[in-house]
């Protein structure tokens, strides 16, 4: 039995390694097989890939909503657009993993907050090559220049390691016959390092940096690091198991956090408003605020009515009247009844809670309302102008024809009710005066030598008086800083 199965395998063997060399080499001509080899990518592989891709999306931020909320903010206090430029915000650390400048990231920033302020790019490469192209560029200058820089940057401030390990044999010792071991362990870390932002606000006209209008902020960058591990071996064979997650935030999206904190800040103490209540948790300015009533307490009784009849208005208070300047008896009560309301002792009080609590959709409504009556009574006042100058036009061509015919009496009336329209203009005086000394040679004996007969020559009509200008009342951008009669 032995010598049969010796003798069929030796027969079988060349067969067999045949069959399998023939079928290795037209399994490595095969397409498949060559690609694999050769590391060719399949179209198939390419669409599963773009399959797998992820689609971009929107880049939401925390202070997104805090940003627009500053922009409503700043309409609803009726503040005038500002055109705000930045200086090259650069890292000034030495840590050269963060980027080298973050202005782009403040420029997306000052956008988000809405057309009250309007970033004005700062790239004279670009305007010198429009201009050398025969561009015709109307550049827009700053009223307010944005400076700072990454500050700080402390990597690893506080670092904390766990460790645990367990591992257990077992052998002769036991009684066994066989080795065993095997193990566990456990590990977590966790560190933070530290990053901050300065800006400060620079005067475009002066070149020099604002007082108290600057902002200083830092997050906390986190890391933590957890893994374990199982293992176990019987007579020197057996497995291992690690398992480890590493978290860490990242320092872009933290500048870009910082970045739209700082520009909120900075912005709002430039415009005196209460801009923490954009900010969700955010605690007041007290030194804002105890600037403000400081302040506020300076100005004479008139301004200060004037400041309080405004905020008033954006509190929607019926019976003040916005556009007088003085303070009638009816709105002195409405005062005197809103401090007790309020619970103020004083105006610089009673100022201080209304300028903070301004609501601001209603007040942005009353506010357009306003512009819009105001540009009402200007529409209406350019027409009944605009008649005046066509009938002082009208009247002057018709005084000149009689006066051309001799009728002197009629054109001096006429001359006369024209200068009535428009009492600043020359020309009726002018015409006037002459012909009185017409009527008066007329009037003169027959004895007297007759001077020379006047010309008759017709008035040159007199041009369209120019158009009065119509001043439109706004509230002050600063409140106390900026001197304003408003």
């Amino acid at each position: 039995m032995s010598g049969k199965i010796i003798k069929s395998s030796k027969v079988f063997c060349p067969a067999g390694m045949l069959v399998i060399g023939v079928s290795a080499v037209l399994l490595l001509c095969s397409c498949s097989v060559l690609d694999w080899f050769s590391g060719n990518v399949s179209d198939e592989e390419v669409k599963d890939m773009d399959k797998a891709l992820g689609k971009a999306v929107q880049k939401q931020t925390a202070y997104d909503d805090s940003l627009k909320r500053f922009g409503l903010m700043l309409e609803a206090y009726n503040i005038p657009q500002v055109r705000v430029q930045s200086k090259l915000i650069k890292n000034e650390t030495a840590e050269k993993d963060l980027p080298d400048s973050v202005s782009g990231m403040l420029s997306s920033s000052v956008n988000k907050i809405g057309s009250i302020v309007v970033y004005v790019p700062y790239d004279p490469n670009y305007v010198i090559n429009e201009t050398t192209t025969g561009g015709d560029i109307k550049r827009a200058l700053p009223k307010i220049v944005i400076a700072g820089g990454i500050t700080e940057f402390d990597k690893e401030l506080i670092e904390k390691k766990r460790e645990l390990k367990t591992k257990a044999d077992v052998g002769d010792n036991f009684g066994s016959n066989y080795s065993y071991d095997g193990g566990a362990g456990y590990k977590a870390g966790s560190g933070i390092s530290r990053m901050t932002i300065d800006l400060q606000l620079m005067d475009y006209q002066t070149q020099t940096y604002m007082s108290g209008i600057q902002t200083i902020n830092s997050i906390n960058l986190r890391k933590t690091e957890l893994g374990w591990s199982v293992g176990f071996f019987f007579e020197g064979n057996g497995f291992t198991f690690d398992y480890s997650l590493n978290k860490k935030q990242g320092k872009y999206q933290a500048l870009r956090l910082l970045v739209e904190l700082s520009v909120l800040e900075v912005l709002g103490k430039y415009f005196d408003v209460p801009y923490w209540q954009c900010v969700e948790g955010a605690p007041p300015d007290a030194r804002m605020m105890a600037r403000l009533k400081e302040e506020f307490e300076t100005l004479n009784q008139a301004q200060q009515y004037s400041y309080l009849k405004e905020y008033l208005f954006f509190h929607g208070v019926p019976g003040i009247e916005r556009s007088s300047g003085a303070v009638s008896d009816k709105e002195l009560a409405i005062i005197k009844e809103r401090m007790k309301y309020f619970n103020c002792p004083d105006y610089a009080s009673l100022f201080l809670k209304l300028w903070e609590t301004v609501p601001l959709e209603a007040s942005r409504k009353r506010i357009r309302q306003y512009q819009k009556e105001q540009n009402d009574v200007v529409s209406k006042s350019q027409e009944d102008v605009n008649k005046k100058i066509a009938q002082y036009n009208s009247m002057i061509e018709q005084a000149d024809a009689l006066f051309s015919q001799g009728a002197l009496p009629q054109a001096r009336e006429i001359y006369r009710q024209a200068g009535l329209l428009f009492p600043d203009q020359p020309d009726p005086k002018a015409m006037i005066s002459r012909i009185d000394g017409q009527l008066a040679n007329q009037n003169q004996p027959a004895t007297q030598t007759p001077s020379a007969p006047a010309s008759q020559e017709p008035a040159v009509a007199a041009p369209a008086p120019r158009q009065p200008s119509v001043v439109k009342k706004e509230a002050p951008l600063n409140m106390f800083q900026k001197n304003e009669a408003w």
